[in-house]
């Protein structure tokens, strides 16, 4: 078989499985809408786009679409007034609509390994919202305004090229655990610090050269993971946080530890 007609054929094959998965997706919606669900699963079902159908299931609170091929969600997804979990993990989504924050039900919001380069700043209108995960995608800066999701507990920004944080980073109000980790930052704003809630920080995997001084202002950070850098001293200050267990400092030139950290008897530091 020639170039061309290989080609026509794979291109019939592929049209034939969007054409099935799309109709089994039509058909699971009507059967969710049928019986009034509060919760739709379409993951892993080779869905290129998402059926028009699907947008008036005005009660729906729990939707998963993840893994599926999914390049764009259509700006009727604010029609789904109720959800409090969204779910949109391993697609190819490059950009999200910019009416997302007006989801303000939203508790869970996944969107982990897509392209995704930029967030729409309406995100930052989620005052629901707990969980953000945006790990795995193509963002080189956060919004702004980003400090404005107050309920937010949990940040998972791993495996970005983020190269700065805004200054807001540190307006989160219960943020517990924040993973920054495999992205290109250079500093650490001491801002990060405000955060009083604030137990797990990983920050491995960038360009740190030092860590703020501030830190010694964490209230309740249990671990500050730090692999992979270019950190060479670490501040003494750091003694001063009571509820500091470990230090993660694996793959950095460090030269030396202050005496204050590693004469603390409740504080491990693991260069291994």
């Amino acid at each position: 078989m020639d170039k061309g007609k290989q080609l026509e054929e794979d291109v019939k094959i592929y049209l034939g499985r969007a054409k099935k998965a799309f109709e089994s997706a039509q058909k699971k919606i009507k059967e969710a809408a049928s019986r009034g669900d509060l919760e739709l699963d379409l993951s892993y079902m080779e869905l290129c786009e998402l059926p028009q159908e699907l947008f008036s299931l005005k009660n729906l609170v729990k939707l998963i679409l993840d893994d599926n091929k999914i390049t764009c969600i259509p700006e009727e997804i604010i029609n789904l007034k109720n959800l409090s979990h969204l779910s949109i993990k391993g697609n190819g989504l490059m950009y999200l609509p910019k009416n997302l924050g007006k989801l303000k039900k939203l508790e869970r919001l996944y969107l982990g390994y897509n392209t995704i380069s930029e967030l729409p700043d309406s995100i930052c209108a989620l005052q629901n919202l707990k969980k953000l995960n945006v790990a795995g995608n193509l963002l080189t800066s956060l919004p702004q305004s980003i400090g404005k999701l107050k309920s937010l507990e949990k940040l998972s920004l791993h495996d970005n090229m983020i190269k700065s944080l805004p200054k807001s980073i540190g307006d989160f109000k219960k943020l517990k655990k924040l993973f920054l980790d495999n992205n290109n930052l250079e500093s650490a704003p001491a801002a990060l610090a405000k955060m009083r809630y604030l137990e797990e920080l990983v920050l491995s995997g960038n360009e740190l050269k030092s860590i703020p001084k501030e830190f010694s202002g964490f209230k309740k950070l249990h671990e500050l993971i730090l692999d992979e850098n270019q950190i060479k001293i670490l501040p003494a200050s750091l003694s001063k946080c009571a509820s500091l267990r470990l230090v993660c400092l694996f793959g950095n030139p460090v030269m030396s530890i202050p005496k204050e950290l590693t004469e603390k008897a409740t504080l491990t530091i693991d260069r291994d």
